[in-house]
């Protein structure tokens, strides 16, 4: 059994969970606030990515979780709003200032994915640790 932090050789599921946050990352660059989400969903991606090669650092963890569950306690009244009051079929309707519940729906999705993402590269980082 190696002792070493080190891997051999990267874990390709953390690093194909890295790209698709990239590309999250990316399709956030039209959205009316990038910056937030953009930076966000990279950060996941780094993190996805370093957990191929590295054991990811329980505090980088738990730091990206705080954010992602911080990110979940905004958005999920407009969520439960959708879910509670609204049809289906509004989360692929247009949005508007008027309709705040479809972008916090599918922010809360966004969270959740990325949430899902992270926790399977960490486990998978700490496997055999």
């Amino acid at each position: 059994m190696r002792s070493s932090s080190r891997r051999s050789s990267p874990g390709l599921l953390p690093l194909l969970l890295g790209l698709g946050m990239l590309v999250f990352a990316l399709l956030q660059l039209n959205d009316p606030d990038p910056l937030i989400w953009a930076s966000y969903y990279a950060a996941i991606a780094c993190a996805c990515t370093f957990a191929a090669y590295r054991p990811l650092p329980t505090v980088v963890f738990l730091g990206l979780v705080v954010v992602t569950a911080a990110g979940a306690a905004f958005t999920l009244p407009g969520f439960a709003d959708w879910i509670l009051n609204r049809p289906a079929s509004d989360l692929w309707a247009p949005m508007s200032a008027d309709r705040m519940y479809i972008e916090h729906s599918r922010e809360l999705l966004g969270l959740v994915i990325a949430g899902v993402f992270l926790v399977t590269a960490y486990r998978l980082s700490r496997r055999g640790r």
